[in-house]
């Protein structure tokens, strides 16, 4: 029941008749609808019992003028259809896209990418494997796209009834209809038990609710005298009493009054109570018995649904196609289908009336008698395995392929669930033992995105049911992660270790990839560590396979030489070879590693070509995961350029789409580290407070810290945090613990975790010198090792300051020459004001100052607020006067962003528009803005006079600035 601005005139007089006292239920929709075209977004929720005229409602709708240009899709959920996933959205999106040409669709569905034309087109059963997350967005940028060209009038009736993926992917949508020129209405019958329960509770929730009351006595009235000619009281009420103001009921039983021959002045009320609601039923079942052929193709064409083709069901009807074509003509010529081709029942309520009058035997007959005839015609596989599904024990010896087909092809367009359905009967079917263990590890592996205890119980029974090594090996590839994600990491390593006993040298790739899989839980858990280690070794050792294992091999090494700090070189050309015809496996680990590490070496010509690659890579998957770790790298690099508003505007993009994934952030090992790289950077913007409340969300420990290696990286955070805010002595526990532990990952390279001169800057401010520069001097070796001028020149720093004297003044001159030849601007900034402060200390003012005129600019320029302070606070002290002119750029004490932000929003932009044009997203500009208000004492009426004028308010509450630690590098190295 698909429509594109209405719904095909019909011929019958009693169509319209239902509309009689909806006057006020159609203004209503259409208001809504122009509300929505400008700019006011609808959900709306029509709900009734059965007939009580929401469908002749939803045509009026949709063949309505609005004023404007509307586009409407019009789509119905169908009981038989509910396990062809995404059928209701591709008939919504059929008829969206009919209304363009053909360039015009090729477009819209290359703008919204792979997932969305795998949904909406044919596709191969070869169609790359989609998550849900990639569907369901890709969907709603081919919404959002085609709401660009016209407001749109979203409709599916009968709700209830709609398959599961489809409802998902709406509940999806409706959260971000914001600003869209979209209404999306939904109908769905009191009584009926949805087949989408949750999303559809969903969707009602949030929906504003039009039930439809049924009709009164005078809209009764007005229908009969309109139908029948004027009639008696008497059986005006008799109608509304069988009726009970149902329109469905009251249009059927009219016609069946209508076409009785009774005159009307000789109609009375107990004929119309004898033809009450059973009684239409009863007619329509004996004007079928009237007409055999007619009955056997209407029991045909309701067994094979909506969409049926005439030769299918006529061989289903047991009919010459000339006694079917017949046949057809009379269906048509009573209403019960629709004058059209391919068949289809004119109303859901009929077809299902007549499917249920089909005996249970006869009904999964006909169900499996179907799959075998649309089997032959060639059908699509997700045809064919619904009636497989209603078939009971039907079995046939191609009915295991199909059902694999339609499995694979569910869980390749994002709807695992029915993946499943498919495979638990693919399993009843007889197979060979080899093809048993691969159906039940399909199952298993589809079951484990929303069953994860029956996806791993199912992994479990594949693995034993395996007939050779290779095909264990395969199931242990599933079932290791499985078990590793919900903790049972012993279970999972002594499962690898028996398979790839086994497997032996039989498949080299094979085994590389399952100890792979069984590396990474070991390497996150400090008491396996050690073993992790031991098979990095062995993945380590070259062996003869593609490029599908030679790249995440290249990745792993680039990671392992970066933590211990060792051939720097070895990682720039690892991490050329790991991104080579790399796909979006590159984002599964250990092969995104070598972007941080690559990050790490300061080769800007490799970090240029490998991120654009990556880049490339990840926009085309699709894949949230990737595009948060490419914002996590790019946050990196911005670091190490020593631009902290961009890398702390990537990495909160990047928890955002952690977050909007599903990823729990405090236990994803990646999210996690993307929250340590931030909080390090909020440290040097001086906003302690976000990063103390950013850490609190991930590090929440009573006691002993837990020995995971995201708690190594997270000890690294809370001692930068802790330095910052003046507690050395917290600073030195939590740093030198991340230390103890670092050792036992080999994680040596101070460009990875400069953990050594964060502490060595905590014990000088203690006054521990020895062990401060006992802690500097092994940094400094190390640094030399890896040998970039940037991880040198901060080991030099914190070595000065830790020896001081003459040799520190020297130390600390070496260091401001070797980061000034580094591309780290925030470490030269903080060497040049220590160097500074040094100076004046031993009576050089002139030349302080002149260190400091270019020291605090390139503070400023960084996003170092509190490194920039302290250099004013000490050319205020050397000139006798605070430097004029700081700030100019940025007024009112905003920081850049949040005043580029208020600045957008004085002239009037919409935060979605200003995230559009900032490329960032809606939360971060709510966030900038309320630090705005927060500052500035106005709300968002008062940014126009204050910015655009250039008048402050009046004593808005000056925040206090906190006092900054004496070492510049304990503030923001």
């Amino acid at each position: 029941m698909s429509h594109t601005g209405g719904y095909p005139a019909t011929e019958h007089r009693y169509d319209m008749l239902p509309l009689a006292g909806r006057a006020r239920e159609l203004h209503t929709l259409c208001e809504t609808v122009r509300a929505s075209a400008a700019g006011h977004p609808a959900l709306v929720h029509l709900v009734g019992e059965s007939g009580i005229g929401k469908t002749s409602l939803i045509r009026a709708l949709t063949g309505t003028g609005f004023g404007v240009p509307v586009l409407v899709g019009s789509a119905c959920g169908a009981p038989l259809e509910r396990d062809f996933p995404f059928g209701v959205v591709r008939r919504l999106f059929g008829d969206l896209l009919a209304k363009t040409d053909e360039p015009t669709r090729h477009a819209l569905l290359e703008l919204a990418g792979p997932p969305a034309r795998l949904v909406v087109d044919e596709a191969s059963f070869d169609a790359p494997r989609t998550s849900t997350y990639a569907t369901h967005h890709a969907l709603y940028r081919l919404i959002s796209k085609l709401a660009e060209r016209s407001p749109l009038l979203l409709v599916v009736d009968d709700a209830h009834a709609a398959d599961a993926p489809s409802m998902r992917f709406l509940s999806y949508a409706a959260h971000r209809l914001s600003g869209l020129p979209i209404t999306l209405l939904l109908s769905t019958t009191d009584g009926e038990q949805p087949y989408a329960e949750e999303p559809l509770l969903a969707l009602s929730g949030q929906a504003r609710e039009l039930r439809l009351t049924p009709m009164s006595d005078e809209a009764v009235a007005e229908v009969v005298h309109r139908s029948l000619g004027r009639t008696g009281a008497d059986v005006v009420a008799a109608c509304a009493e069988v009726t009970r103001g149902n329109s469905f009921l009251l249009a059927e039983l009219l016609r069946v009054l209508g076409q009785s021959g009774t005159p009307v002045e000789r109609l009375g009320p107990d004929e119309v109570r004898r033809l009450g609601s059973p009684a239409v039923a009863a007619r329509l079942r004996a004007r079928f018995r009237a007409r055999p052929d007619t009955e056997a193709l209407a029991h045909a064409v309701a067994v094979l649904g909506d969409g049926a083709e005439f030769d299918v069901a006529a061989d289903l009807a047991g009919l010459a196609p000339a006694h079917a074509a017949r046949a057809l003509d009379a269906l048509a010529a009573m209403s019960v289908v629709a004058n059209a081709h391919p068949l289809g029942f004119s109303h859901a309520f009929v077809r299902n009336a007549v499917l249920e009058s089909i005996p249970v035997g006869a009904r999964l007959t006909a169900h499996g008698r179907a799959a075998h005839l649309l089997h032959a015609a060639h059908a699509p596989s997700e045809q064919v395995a619904a009636h497989l599904l209603r078939a009971g024990s039907s079995v046939a010896p191609w009915a295991c392929d199909e059902l694999r087909r339609a499995a694979k092809l569910a869980a390749a367009r994002g709807a695992p669930d029915v993946a499943v359905t498919y495979l638990r009967h693919a399993l009843k079917q007889p197979s060979p033992p080899h093809e048993h263990s691969a159906m039940l590890c399909d199952l298993g592996t589809a079951e484990l995105s929303y069953a994860p205890h029956d996806g791993i119980a199912h992994l479990r029974e594949a693995l034993a049911a395996a007939t050779d090594a290779r095909q264990a090996a395969r199931a242990a590839l599933k079932l290791v992660p499985a078990l590793s994600m919900l903790s049972a990491h012993d279970e999972a390593s002594r499962i690898a270790d028996t398979v790839l006993a086994d497997l032996g040298d039989e498949d080299p790739e094979l085994a590389w990839r399952l100890e792979a899989a069984a590396m990474m839980p070991e390497f996150l858990r400090l008491s396996t560590a050690s073993t992790a280690l031991r098979r990095v070794e062995r993945m380590s050792r070259p062996t003869p396979g593609d490029l599908d294992v030679h790249r995440p091999r290249q990745g792993m090494l680039a990671t392992m030489s970066a933590w211990r700090g060792e051939q720097r070189e070895q990682v720039v050309r690892c991490a050329r070879e790991a991104i080579l015809g790399a796909d979006q496996n590159f984002f599964r680990p250990p092969s995104y590693y070598t972007l941080f590490a690559l990050a790490r070496t300061d080769a800007p010509a490799a970090i240029d070509e490998v991120y654009a690659v990556a880049d490339r890579i990840a926009e085309g998957s699709g894949w949230p995961r990737a595009v948060a770790i490419m914002a996590m790298a790019h946050g990196l690099k911005a670091v190490h350029s020593g631009d902290l508003h961009e890398a702390a505007r990537r990495f909160s993009t990047a928890l955002e789409a952690f977050e909007d994934y599903g990823i729990d952030v405090r236990g994803d090992h990646c999210a996690v580290t993307c929250a340590v790289w931030f909080t390090d950077v909020l440290v040097s913007l001086g906003r302690t407070d976000e990063a103390r409340a950013l850490l609190s969300r991930h590090m929440r420990v009573r006691e002993e810290v837990p020995q995971i290696l995201e708690y190594t990286f997270l000890l690294y955070a809370r001692g930068r945090l802790r330095l910052a805010e003046g507690d050395a002595r917290g600073a030195v526990e939590d740093l030198e613990e991340c230390g103890r532990r670092a050792e036992a990952w080999q994680m040596r390279n101070p460009a990875i975790l400069p953990w050594r001169s964060r502490a060595a800057a905590a014990h000088t401010v203690l006054g521990q010198r020895e062990r401060a520069r006992e802690l500097a001097e092994e940094d400094l070796a190390l640094a030399l090792v890896w040998g970039t001028d940037r991880v040198i020149g901060v080991a030099q720093h914190a070595l000065a300051m830790a020896v001081g004297g003459s040799e520190g003044h020297e130390l600390l001159k070496a260091a401001v020459a070797r980061l000034a030849a580094s591309p780290h601007r925030l470490g030269h900034a903080e060497a040049l004001l220590d160097l500074a402060a040094l100076v004046n200390a031993e009576g050089g003012g002139d030349e302080a100052r002149a260190i400091l005129d270019e020291a605090v600019p390139l503070a400023s320029a960084c996003g170092a607020g509190p490194l920039a302070r302290r250099g004013e606070e000490l050319l205020t002290r050397i000139r006798g006067g605070r430097r004029k002119g700081r700030g100019a750029h940025v007024p009112l004490g905003l920081t850049p962003q949040e005043h580029q932000i208020a600045l957008a929003a004085a002239r009037g932009a919409t935060n979605r528009q200003i995230a559009q044009n900032l490329c960032v997203t809606v939360r971060n500009v709510e966030f900038h803005l309320s630090s705005a208000y927060r500052k500035l004492g106005v709300k968002r009426q008062g940014l126009g006079p204050l910015l655009l004028t250039g008048a402050a308010p009046e004593a808005p509450g000056t925040p206090v600035t906190p006092k900054a630690p004496e070492l510049a590098g304990a503030v923001s190295r």
